[in-house]
């Protein structure tokens, strides 16, 4: 995924869901950024123009 609203860049992440909006189609994805006392896991939906699969 690219951008989270987090942590700018690029991150693997898993897709979970996918949903369909008034403003496009979005994924539910899980991801983990790095945490002040390790790897934290983190839960969004994003715009599908912010997945991409590799």
């Amino acid at each position: 995924m690219r951008d989270p609203p987090e942590a700018p860049g690029i991150w693997p992440g898993l897709l979970v869901e996918w949903r369909q909006q008034e403003d496009g189609w979005h994924g539910r994805v899980a991801y983990t950024l790095p945490g002040s006392y390790g790897p934290v896991l983190v839960e969004a939906w994003l715009p599908a123009d912010q997945l991409k699969s590799d």
